[in-house]
């Protein structure tokens, strides 16, 4: 068999380099992207941290689930307000978490999503928002 010209040859060489070149391009960032979502921060215990706090209302705890909040909440509302608002949302007797989600890209702030269900059957849905401190606190607007 005759062998391809030369300038073919190098064609396909050229061509060859080009695609492995942009393959490597892309794999930075796919592979930075893979890598922060599956060794990065855990969304796990911004939904912990609300479970807890939905748990505790549902209990009665409000003393426990007003500490649980960040520091400015705290400041802007008492414990009286703090209850005075969860009665107005309806106290939960159980709760339903849903989809959870770093806002921001270190993922020191998140969204859980959490439906409570309340004495007279009523579901409510809430987006929480939360806030990593001293651990994952909540620091939602709709309780004070």
């Amino acid at each position: 068999m005759d062998q391809p010209p030369k300038a073919q040859r190098t064609a396909w060489i050229v061509a060859g380099a080009v695609i492995l070149g942009c393959l490597g391009a892309l794999a930075l960032p796919v592979g930075g992207f893979l890598l922060w979502m599956y060794g990065g921060p855990d969304v796990d215990e911004p939904r912990a941290a609300a479970d807890q706090f939905v748990g505790r209302l549902e209990s009665n705890d409000d003393a426990a689930a007003y500490e649980s909040q960040c520091s400015d909440v705290k400041a802007r509302t008492s414990a009286a307000a703090f209850t005075a608002a969860v009665e107005r949302i309806g106290r939960p007797v159980s709760h339903t978490m849903g989809r959870a989600a770093f806002l921001d890209e270190p993922g020191k702030s998140a969204a859980v999503t959490v439906e409570l269900t309340g004495r007279t059957g009523q579901t409510t849905t809430l987006d929480l928002y939360l806030e990593s401190e001293v651990g994952w606190q909540v620091c939602d607007e709709q309780f004070g």
